[in-house]
């Protein structure tokens, strides 16, 4: 009986012969033959834990779907990769197809065109397969649904370096850490574009989905914050908003409704904001939790607590994401029959929806170092600055990875965003009265 040439079975057959591959784990390639297809325009790359899966499992539909927007371009051609395997390697690959029963007139010359057609067959193959998944809903217009971004992240590469991402060992489930440091890399840091995009957001992130932005509404979305940092609620307002601009843009999590919007109806959530992200494995709701504090101890230390406070752990009942989820809150929000619609993706026998909760985090906090950034030139201070950062990340992975384990919390994702300031505190509420006002 002849092998059937799906995913894994590709994944297994080019495994250790990638010109380019870092090194012979399935996780690398797979990574590479999405980054090829795409010509390395599949952004958000998927992390560890999904690449391994689809190496096991096969890739999901999502991601199919996505691949078939790439393939047959002449950016992306897969049987010209596939050509730069060599020559015993691919007669290697063309021997295993003829005993396998994949192809039995296949020889070396012929197997980088049948490598890239095989590929594009399964794609095709998976992106058709029928999805029990529910519709998805649109907001406001046919032309928008809950799956697109509300923030304005033009100007998010002027403002950010993307230093390092790196996962937490003790998360079972899909997750990635982020350290970001602002633009120069120099210190005291420059916060001018910063504000620039800060004000840019003010009216999405304060204002419902699908509400129609203009002026009025963008003084309106400036009262409420003013009126919600007065308040006491939020600790650190622009950590709030910063959650949001970096799940939005960088997690593609997007926003359902968060603490701040809803403070005009006098109401209040235990969390910052809820999200739902496509993992392309399940559909998952994220729920925002951030720290802008002096000590980036102490700042996961507090956001650790948050999460204990509305996880419940002293419970002896399992909390599940959709109990977290406001349904009034997200009915005045979006309406009744989108709030519906909503619902309906993520009651329990539907198994593409992860029911343990997941968590996006944003960790700011102050930059320290015992390096000299000043007595040396600016490239030498960039360097030291990203050496820095990247050793605070690791430390936050060695901490988190213990408080993880410790309340047990190892089922949820955990989606993580640091980025330091020169004084954390003092410049967050700074940053926010020269945007909102007093």
């Amino acid at each position: 009986m002849a092998q059937e040439a799906n995913f894994t079975y590709l994944i297994d057959l080019i495994n250790p012969y990638l010109p380019d591959a870092e090194d012979i784990s399935k996780e690398e390639t797979v990574r590479l033959i999405i980054k090829q297809v795409s010509n390395n325009q599949y952004l958000p790359m998927p992390a560890s834990s999904t690449l391994n899966k689809y190496a096991a499992d096969g890739i999901s539909r999502t991601a199919a779907k996505k691949l078939l927007k790439f393939i047959n371009k002449e950016t992306a051609s897969l049987e010209e990769y596939f050509s730069k395997i060599g020559a015993d390697q691919l007669t290697l690959i063309a021997n295993k197809l003829k005993k396998d029963g994949i192809s039995s007139d296949v020889y070396r010359g012929k197997v980088p065109a049948l490598l890239a057609k095989l590929f594009t067959e399964e794609c095709e193959r998976v992106a058709s397969r029928k999805n029990n998944r529910k519709q998805k809903i649109p907001i406001q217009s046919e032309d928008e649904d809950i799956f697109t971004k509300t923030v304005s992240d033009e100007m998010f590469a002027a403002v950010f370096r993307h230093v390092n991402v790196s996962e937490m060992d003790a998360v079972k489930n899909s997750n990635a850490i982020h350290a970001f440091v602002l633009k120069p890399e120099l210190l005291p840091f420059n916060y001018e574009k910063l504000r620039q995009l800060v004000e840019s957001n003010i009216t999405n992130y304060a204002v419902a989905r699908g509400v129609r932005k203009n002026d009025v509404v963008g003084l309106r979305a400036a009262r409420l914050l003013r009126n919600y940092a007065q308040s006491g609620i939020p600790s650190n307002l622009l950590g709030e908003l910063l959650n949001y601009v970096f799940l939005e843009h960088a997690e593609h999590a997007f926003k359902l409704y968060t603490r701040a919007e809803i403070y005009k109806s006098s109401r209040i959530i235990d969390n910052e904001g809820v999200y739902l992200k496509d993992n392309e494995e399940k559909i998952q709701l994220v729920f925002g939790v951030s720290q802008l504090n002096d000590s980036l101890q102490d700042a996961i230390d507090n956001v650790i607590e948050e999460l204990k406070d509305f996880q419940n752990n002293q419970s002896n009942e399992l909390v599940v994401a959709r109990d977290m989820l406001d349904t009034s809150v997200l009915e005045s929000q979006l309406g009744e029959e989108r709030s519906r619609e909503i619902i309906k993706m993520i009651v329990p026998d539907d198994d593409e929806f992860d029911e343990i909760p997941s968590y996006g985090i944003f960790l700011g906090y102050q930059f320290e170092t015992n390096k000299d950034l000043v007595d040396c030139s600016a490239n030498v201070a960039k360097t030291r600055c990203l050496e820095t950062v990247k050793e605070d990340m690791n430390q936050a992975i060695r901490q988190l990875n213990q408080a993880i384990k410790s309340c047990h919390l190892q089922k949820s994702s955990f989606y993580v965003y640091m980025l330091p300031f020169t004084k954390a505190s003092e410049d967050g509420n700074k940053i926010m009265r020269e945007v909102i006002g007093e």
